[in-house]
């Protein structure tokens, strides 16, 4: 196999990742899509490949399915940095179809055939489409791989997930936290842990070359302040913390769990927003007690 093969299969593995991410998205509770559209695309691109030149491109397209997962995978840990969310068992049955139905419509269908589309001739009465649209509603309708139990798992996940983090937090910024009311403290760690995974380390450094480059105002630093300077994140930390302690002259202190939920509406002015990250409190403040 050449080079320009696998950089052939490897950027038409990207295309595939952010194909998925589109129906990931949109099909959120019927996964067999992600298990069955590998193995259409894989087709498609068969069906594309035609001339003589091809033959070697076509002869093992199933890599894009295996490539597309280590740079899933890659993304999930490195770039997200969310490997504790990941449910291997999910994963390994979702890929585990695709791949092996990818390499059987390679090896039994795709290399068998000059052309994988149908002639006009073969597509009498529409019967290869309707039996194409016959078998997607029946998995559709039918097939669920592991969703209930990556739903029920997905919260244990969630937690450790969470504590993994406070714990990595913790370490990394104390010395940046200084504040005159010590209930805060769990308050700064449950907005850094909300913000930073919806904004990981690896697009902060995007968003620091996008300022470089445009000066526009952008969200900075790991607690995601707007700003139209360059901020790091033990600022970012600093700024957070300076714009909690003046929201809490504008509370009505009752209990304290009431006290941390009107300071979280004050500062994200997003009722959705809040309840996360105090649900992430939560977590924080049970497991400081222990």
């Amino acid at each position: 196999m050449s080079l320009v093969t696998i950089f052939i299969y490897l950027i038409f593995a990207i295309l595939l990742f952010f194909i998925l991410n589109y129906f990931d998205k949109a099909e959120k509770e019927n996964n067999i899509i992600h298990a069955v559209i590998p193995i259409v695309y894989e087709i498609v691109l068969a069906g594309l490949f035609t001339s003589e030149s091809a033959y070697e491109i076509k002869q093992n397209l199933f890599l894009i399915v295996i490539f597309e997962l280590v740079i899933r995978l890659y993304y999930i840990k490195n770039i997200l940095k969310r490997e504790d969310l990941m449910n291997p068992s999910f994963y390994f049955q979702i890929y585990g179809i695709s791949i092996v139905g990818s390499y059987i419509a390679n090896v039994y269908f795709i290399s068998e055939v000059s052309s994988v589309f149908p002639t006009a001739e073969e597509m009498r009465v529409g019967i290869w489409l309707l039996i194409i649209i016959f078998l997607y509603m029946t998995a559709k309708k039918h097939i669920r791989i592991q969703y209930k139990e990556q739903v029920s798992t997905f919260a244990d996940r969630k937690q450790e997930y969470i504590l993994v983090q406070y714990t990595r937090f913790k370490n990394m910024y104390q010395k940046n936290i200084k504040v005159k009311n010590k209930s805060i403290y769990p308050v700064v760690y449950a907005i850094m842990i909300y913000e930073n995974y919806k904004r990981p380390i690896f697009f902060r450094k995007l968003d620091y070359i996008t300022h470089r480059l445009t000066g526009r105002e952008k969200k900075m630093g790991i607690m995601q302040i707007a700003s139209s300077t360059e901020m790091d994140d033990a600022t970012s930390i600093k700024m957070t913390v300076k714009k909690l302690e003046k929201l809490e002259s504008e509370l009505t202190k009752k209990s304290k769990k009431q006290y941390v939920g009107q300071l979280l509406n004050l500062y994200y002015e997003n009722e959705k927003v809040a309840h996360d990250v105090f649900e992430i409190y939560q977590k924080i403040i049970e497991f400081d007690s222990l």
